[in-house]
C-alpha cells in the first residue's frame, strides 16, 4: 500500500492545546492533589479505604487478577502503542497520528522523573511499614509511598493519547476504552495490594496533569523543524523505544 505523503515538512505539527484546556488541566491537577492531601491528614479516612480495598477481603483469584495488572499492565498498554506504530506504516489512515507516540514517551519520562524526586521530598513511610500487622502487602518496594510511581507512569501513558490522538472511528473509541481501564485497574491495584495509600494513587494521577503542558511544549519543539524524512527515522526511532520499555517493563 502506498504512503500518502502527509508530512512534506512535519514543522507544521503542533499540537493546540487551548487557554480552557491549559486551566483545566491546572484544575485537575489542584484539585487531586488537594485531595490527596486531605485524605493524607484525615489519618482515618485514608486508611479506612486502604483496609476496604485490601485484597485480604477477596478471593485467590482476584488477588492474582490484580497482581497481575500490577504487574503487567503499563507492559500491556505499551505494547498496543507498538502495535499502532508498528501498523502505521502499512495503513495510510495511522500516519498522522505517529506525533501522539512522542507526547507519550516525554509524559512517561517527565512524569516518572518527577514523581521519583517527589517521593525523596515526602519520604512518605508504606503502608506495610506502619499497618504492618492490619493489611496483607503482596508488593512492598523500598521507596517512599507518596505519590504512587505506578499509578503516575500508568496514566502518564494513556492520558496523552486520550486527550490528544487524532484517530477517530469505533475501532479507537474501544482502544481508548481498554487504555483507561487498563490505567484505572493499576491505580486500583496499588490500593488493593497494600503498597499505597489512596492519597498517594490520587497524587500519582494529578501529577500527570502538572507534566503534561511541559511534556506538549517539548513535543513541539522536537517535531518544529522536523523534515518528512527526518520525521519518517524518528518514527523508527520510537519504535525502537517503545520495544525496549516494553521488555523493560516486563523483566523488571
Amino acid at each position: 500500500m502506498q504512503r500518502k505523503n502527509v508530512h512534506e515538512s512535519a514543522k507544521g505539527w503542533k499540537i493546540y492545546v487551548s487557554k480552557k484546556q491549559w486551566l483545566g488541566f491546572v484544575l485537575l491537577f489542584l484539585i487531586l492533589w488537594g485531595i490527596s492531601f486531605y485524605l493524607w491528614f484525615q489519618v482515618e479516612l485514608d486508611r479506612f479505604v486502604l483496609f476496604s480495598l485490601n485484597n485480604s477481603h477477596f478471593n485467590e483469584g482476584i488477588v492474582y487478577f490484580i497482581h497481575f495488572f500490577s504487574r503487567y499492565g503499563m507492559a500491556v498498554i505499551v505494547f498496543i502503542y507498538l502495535c499502532y506504530l508498528v501498523l502505521s506504516d502499512k495503513i495510510n489512515h495511522l500516519i498522522n497520528g505517529q506525533q501522539i507516540f512522542l507526547l507519550i514517551l516525554l509524559s512517561f519520562a517527565f512524569t516518572g522523573i518527577t514523581g521519583e524526586v517527589l517521593k525523596e521530598v515526602f519520604d512518605r513511610a508504606r503502608p506495610v511499614v506502619k499497618y504492618a500487622e492490619n493489611i496483607v502487602c503482596l508488593s512492598n518496594p523500598g521507596t517512599a509511598s507518596f505519590p504512587s510511581g505506578h499509578a503516575s507512569k500508568s496514566a502518564a501513558l494513556v492520558i496523552p493519547f486520550l486527550f490528544f490522538a487524532g484517530y477517530k472511528g469505533r475501532g479507537h473509541s474501544f482502544v481508548k476504552i481498554v487504555l483507561m481501564f487498563l490505567a484505572l485497574v493499576v491505580c486500583f491495584a496499588r490500593i488493593f495490594l497494600g503498597a499505597h495509600y489512596p492519597s498517594d494513587v490520587l497524587a500519582g494521577i494529578g501529577l500527570v496533569f502538572l507534566c503534561l503542558p511541559v511534556s506538549v511544549v517539548m513535543a513541539n519543539r522536537i517535531t518544529k523543524k522536523m523534515t518528512y524524512k527526518k520525521f519518517e527515522f524518528s518514527v523508527r526511532i520510537w519504535m525502537v523505544v517503545y520495544t525496549g520499555l516494553f521488555i523493560f517493563l516486563i523483566v523488571k
